[in-house]
């Protein structure tokens, strides 16, 4: 009888240890719908002053702005979720509040996943503007496109930026490259850093090279000695938030040809109070990258 009971419970012991090891492999082989995943919005949190998902609606998440205008806007499948899907005519308009800290910025990062057709003949389509309501059409950081030949493949990105003050007040910069291919979606971060006076692009978490009169930013011509770095920002009269349009347009005060809607897709817009280091960028991207659909 004994021996009875040894066996049984042999049995027993071992039937446990096999449904434990099953437990444990079904454990392993389920899927985890967030293993690897990393929130983008942990990278430079502190500095992160405007996070716009366009996930099914146009709400800027941080200062929970809410646009004033968005007609003919609709979202499409973007890179995390839905993106902001531009048409002729269609732009969001954002009044910004008092203690807005995009209306104070001295340094700034611009962070989006972008895609654009190809921008040729009259329009140079606003992609992204704070605004500034005396000057409506430059306003004080402006991300736009610029206009290429009608054989080119890839895109000719336009930035400016104002420091009030300064003899070269506002800071206009056209670039193009091979790189920033059309219709594809690719990851872009655009910068200056008032402590070292540099302009600086990144695609997909690595920067682009571009020659000294692009990246260092002056706040005089070479006529002055010693020449002076443009440092500090300083905007003026900042008071809206505008994507898609020039505010002219968006407005409805003109309706010249070359204003053009931009007609391109946008997801996960940020923007920092600062430039982001290097390291920090490429974190973001492979961040922004463990997110993709």
């Amino acid at each position: 009888m004994k021996n009875k009971f040894k066996f049984f419970g042999m049995l027993l012991l071992g039937g446990l240890i096999f449904a434990s090891l099953a437990i444990t492999s079904c454990k392993k082989d389920d899927p985890d719908p967030d293993d690897g995943k990393i929130d983008p919005s942990t990278i430079a949190a502190t500095n992160l002053v405007a996070y716009f998902p366009f996930d099914d609606n146009a709400t800027e998440i941080i200062g929970t702005l809410t646009p004033t205008k968005m007609p003919n806007v609709t979202f499409v499948e973007g890179r995390r979720g839905k993106a902001y899907q531009g048409a002729n005519k269609a732009h969001l308009l954002y009044t910004l509040p008092t203690n807005s800290k995009l209306k104070t910025l001295t340094s700034f990062t611009l962070a989006v996943w972008f895609k654009s057709p190809l921008v040729t003949g009259d329009p140079e389509p606003t992609v992204f503007e704070i605004g500034k309501s005396t000057d409506l059409f430059w306003g004080n950081l402006k991300f736009a496109l610029n206009r290429l030949e009608a054989t080119a493949d890839s895109l000719k990105l336009k930035t400016f930026f104002f420091k009030d003050g300064a003899e070269w007040s506002g800071q206009h910069i056209d670039y193009s490259n091979s790189i920033f291919v059309t219709d594809m979606w690719m990851h872009l971060v655009i910068q200056y850093d008032e402590i070292t006076s540099k302009y600086m692009i990144y695609k997909d978490g690595v920067k682009v090279v571009t020659d000294e009169g692009v990246e260092n930013r002056w706040a005089a011509g070479d006529d002055v000695s010693p020449r002076p770095p443009l440092g500090s920002l300083s905007f003026v009269d900042a008071d809206v938030i505008n994507i898609g349009a020039w505010r002219p347009k968006s407005e409805e005060t003109a309706d010249e040809a070359w204003m053009g809607w931009f007609k391109g897709n946008l997801d996960e817009l940020r923007v920092y109070d600062k430039a982001l280091t290097a390291t920090e960028v490429k974190a973001l991207y492979d961040a922004e990258v463990t997110q993709i659909n």
